[in-house]
Parts: C-alpha cells; sequence; structure tokens
C-alpha cells in the first residue's frame, strides 16, 4: 500500500453517486478531484467520463477490458502517455517481520516445498472439479501434509486427507504462506496471481478464459488450458505432468 495515497469505499455514497454521473458536492473525494490536474478512469461509462471532466482538467479514458495483448499491458499503456514506462511484472512483494512470523507459525504443519492447491475462482465456468484437485494432492504430495488454500465462496466440509486449511487468512498473511509453498496450483483467480507474484511456481488452469491475456504474473508460471474452453476436460494427470516440470 505504500504507492497508494488515499482511498475511497467503493460503496460509499460519493462514489455510487459519481458511477452515476454526479458526485455529491463538497465531500472528501469531491474535493479531491477538484485537486487533481489529470485521472486515469477505466470505464466506457460516458456519464462518468463527464462527471469527471466537469472537475479535472484532464480525463484519460481507457476501456477496462483488454482488446490486445496481455491485461497487464493493456492496462499500463495509459500512463506511457505521460512519461511512465510501467513494469509489467508485479513489484516483489515484501512481508512485514510480524507477517513473516505469523506464517513461519501456520507453515510449522506443512513440509518445506509442500504443495499448495486453491480449488476456487469467481464463476464456476473457470472451476476445475473440486474431487480432482483433491486426487492431484494424492499424486502429488502422497505421503506429506499440503496446504488447501479455501475461499468465503467456497463450500465448507471436512478436510480432504493431509490437507492443511487455509481459511480466510489475512491477504498478505496468505502471501507470505504461499511464498514458502515449492508448488501451487490453482484456477483463474486472484489467489493464483498472488502466488505468482509472491515467487511461488504457479500453474494455473484455464478454461472459458485465455490464458493469454489473463495469466498470472510471476517469475516461475506456466499455465494449461482446456483443449474445448470447458474445466472438466483437464484430465489430473495432464496437470501433474505439468506441475512436475515447475518442481
Amino acid at each position: 500500500m505504500g504507492e497508494v495515497s488515499e482511498l475511497f469505499d467503493w460503496e460509499g455514497a460519493e462514489v455510487a453517486a459519481l458511477l452515476a454521473g454526479d458526485a455529491p458536492r463538497g465531500g472528501p473525494l469531491e474535493e479531491h478531484l477538484r485537486g487533481c490536474q489529470a485521472v486515469l478512469a477505466y470505464t466506457r461509462s460516458l456519464p462518468v467520463i463527464e462527471a469527471l471532466q466537469r472537475r479535472v482538467p484532464r480525463v484519460v479514458a481507457h476501456d477496462p477490458d483488454p482488446r490486445s495483448g496481455h491485461a497487464s499491458r493493456w492496462l499500463a499503456d495509459p500512463v506511457r502517455a505521460w512519461g511512465a514506462d510501467p513494469d509489467l511484472l508485479p513489484p516483489p512483494l515484501t512481508p512485514s517481520p510480524q507477517e513473516e512470523d505469523a506464517a513461519a507459525a501456520f507453515c510449522r504443519a506443512l513440509p518445506r516445498g509442500f504443495v499448495a492447491l486453491h480449488p476456487g475462482s469467481g464463476a464456476p465456468a473457470k472451476t476445475w472439479p473440486t474431487e480432482r484437485f483433491h486426487a492431484l494432492a494424492t499424486a502429488l504430495s502422497p505421503d506429506r501434509p499440503w496446504l488447501l488454500v479455501r475461499g468465503p465462496a467456497e463450500p465448507v466440509g471436512p478436510a480432504p486427507p493431509g490437507a492443511v486449511v487455509a481459511s480466510e487468512l489475512p491477504l498478505r498473511l496468505l502471501g507470505a504462506v504461499l511464498a514458502r509453498a515449492g508448488l501451487y496450483v490453482g484456477n483463474d483467480s486472484g489467489v493464483s496471481h498472488l502466488a505468482a507474484a509472491e515467487g511461488a511456481p504457479t500453474l494455473a488452469l484455464f478454461g472459458p478464459t485465455a490464458p493469454e491475456v489473463w495469466s498470472p504474473l510471476g517469475p516461475r508460471v506456466l499455465t494449461l488450458r482446456a483443449p474445448g474452453r470447458a474445466m472438466g476436460e483437464i484430465a489430473v494427470e495432464e496437470v501433474a505432468a505439468k506441475a512436475d516440470l515447475l518442481r
């Protein structure tokens, strides 16, 4: 968060009004915008763009949906007009000493270079069947504990054999834990991006979404896409063989 000086609540009244094409007069967001010389707005909404133009001398609007190339390059392109030269790889994530200590304590139940799996994603169509993740754990870590990352939207049930469950860990702590993994496998999801950015050897599974656009970025990343774009087409043996290239 060192690069961010101020945040506004996405669900707050001022942001909601701005998204509708206006903003309440005299609030913190209004005052902040009045002090800006330029705004980069990732939006196609003409009312939002016009509301910003009434408050800021220069507004650069950019479609948030990539039209070509990787999303990171597409989203970074507008700032080049201002003389910036952004690095498309995420900056190294450095945990605080407290986060390092908490991650070390959590990982005491896991072996060195453990396997980490995250079966969740933001949409069912992007999700490899959970039972195949469990079968993959048996194939990759048959005799050692492994990490199962569960998100808030995933069903809660008994953990499969050998699993050490990470559920609702603070994001930075989860990142510090994943940085210690010898292998991470997950769907097209935010956790997969976090694992890759933390430097974990990452295999991301894709179906309807395109890895050439949405692949996680990091020093050691591979992707595997279902040939017919349906996640159920990906076999456990295929994932295990690809994962072995990262180990």
